[in-house]
């Protein structure tokens, strides 16, 4: 059960989750969706920190959350641009983590 409930919050479920949240609140322009998201992001960010293939520091991948919650700060407060912005680099890394699992 505990493996399971590990997986759902740190595995693929969780960052597809997360994707489609941002995306759903970046489309919708609901600051809502982004800060679930930034919830979701922060138990798997945490878990690839320890990751020594992705090769830049963990502490970057701990910032991941922080720039959802800033994008949905930005998109409160109707700056929707920045909050596009922000929310890049989330995506990028996610992309990354991806073609790493596929590389492999």
């Amino acid at each position: 059960m505990l493996d399971l409930l590990l997986s759902l919050l740190v595995g693929w479920p969780a960052i597809l989750v997360t994707v489609i949240l941002a995306l759903i609140g970046l489309i919708r322009n609901d600051h809502r969706f982004l800060f679930s998201a930034a919830i979701l992001a922060f138990p798997f960010s945490w878990f690839i920190s320890g990751l020594p293939e992705l090769h830049f520091p963990a502490i970057l991948n701990l910032f991941l959350p922080a720039l959802l919650y800033g994008s949905s700060y930005f998109m409160f407060r109707g700056r929707e641009m920045i909050a596009w912005l922000l929310s890049i680099p989330f995506f990028l890394a996610v992309l990354l983590l991806l073609f790493l699992v596929w590389s492999q």
